[in-house]
């Protein structure tokens, strides 16, 4: 998988949060890559196995987007995307890495391996692909992609992983 090609909504179909009530893993299932809110309103849930908490994302409140010429409000639910909490529910995603640079930040395993990918590979080729703006190895920071960093956040995230 390469991370210039590969985009963070692309691993929101199963994400790993933290439950709000339990503090357990929990997931947040049912997102497609490229989706429309509408299309998530019936499929989006999240489920936690601990507790038994579950939401349905057609449940949440929609939020006033605008109001139109005529002075109708228009309410709609609206998606938190790149930031280390799911798109939908906006709960703090498990796979949560706090480094003495900052926070690194994963919506599942899968994901999470990517980035460990991203940050082992020491030639980091684009292979002839164009530069994506919202590609995964252009929406870490800075941090992340410096050499000198390199072998403590493979440690780290070694070690975030065998817990």
């Amino acid at each position: 998988m390469n991370p210039y090609t590969l985009r963070n909504e692309d691993f929101i179909q199963s994400i790993d949060v933290v439950c709000p009530k339990c503090n357990g893993r929990a997931l947040v299932v049912g997102g497609t890559p490229y989706g429309i809110v509408a299309q998530y309103e019936e499929k989006v849930r999240f489920v936690c196995s601990g507790c038994g908490y579950t939401l349905k994302y057609g449940n949440t409140p929609k939020l006033l987007v605008f109001i139109n010429s005529n002075g109708i409000p228009k309410y709609s639910r609206m998606l938190t995307m790149n930031s280390p909490c799911d798109p939908f529910f906006e709960l703090d995603v498990w796979y949560r890495l706090e480094t003495a640079y900052g926070l690194l930040w994963a919506y599942n395993l899968d994901h999470l391996e990517v980035i460990e990918e991203y940050i082992v590979d020491r030639m980091r080729s684009r292979n002839g692909l164009p530069y994506k703006n919202k590609s995964i190895a252009s929406r870490l920071p800075q941090w992340v992609k410096e050499a000198k960093n390199r072998d403590y956040l493979i440690k780290q995230i070694k070690k975030f992983k065998s817990k």
